[in-house]
């Protein structure tokens, strides 16, 4: 089971990503905090394997809080569950450690789910995100991006479009283990660990393009 630190302020909203959190048998709502303080406490009392976060925070950004769990606990994971969609929030979460970047909205089910992706190894990235990367990051290409295969490229294009793996080997009528193998790979010669460092990566490069 996975335990999990949700950091949100606004009680409604924290109280339903509680109550999403306790619902899915996987998980567990290890502890929940309203504010940055509170958050970094309880990441400097306990190992939790999620880190649940909000970035518009009454004492600061939820950025701060991913430093400091990338710092402290480098095992665990990191999903950021905000209103903000744009370039500064977005690519300062990413490259401070956030795996994950949802955008609040979602039912119950979906923020389960997507902790589930988390844990599982994945980067869940609501497609709206993705877009707003690529669009802003897109460059030309350069000699380095010969290094995908046209098969990685068209599991670099879905994942930036948010697709999580058991889709992606649906629509590419590939078995679950070979897209994986196909996702390490995109990692390795990317040099990231993780999907959301991935679709930034691959908007500086230029790799993909994604139409409205």
């Amino acid at each position: 089971m996975a335990t999990v630190l949700l950091v949100e302020d606004e009680v409604r909203t924290r109280a339903r990503l509680g109550r999403a959190l306790r619902a899915a048998p996987e998980l567990e709502l290890a502890a929940s905090a309203a504010s940055v303080a509170e958050g970094r406490a309880a990441l400097d009392e306990q190992t939790p394997d999620v880190l649940l976060t909000d970035l518009g925070l009454p004492d600061g950004s939820g950025i701060e809080l991913i430093e400091h769990a990338r710092r402290t606990l480098p095992g665990t994971q990191i999903m950021v569950v905000t209103v903000f969609g744009d370039e500064r929030n977005v690519m300062g979460a990413i490259e401070a450690g956030a795996a994950g970047y949802l955008l609040k909205g979602g039912t119950d089910e979906e923020i389960a789910e997507a902790v589930r992706e988390l844990v599982a190894g994945g980067s869940p990235i609501s497609p709206a995100i993705a877009r707003h990367v690529l669009r802003r990051f897109h460059a030309p290409k350069s000699p380095e991006d010969n290094d995908l295969s046209p098969r990685e490229r068209e599991v670099l294009d879905l994942v930036a479009r948010g697709f999580s793996s058991p889709e992606i080997a649906r629509l590419l009528g590939l078995s679950p283990h070979t897209v994986k193998t196909h996702v390490r790979h995109i990692y390795e010669k990317l040099e990231v660990t993780s999907r959301g460092e991935a679709v930034y990566q691959a908007a500086r490069r230029g790799l993909i393009s994604v139409t409205e």
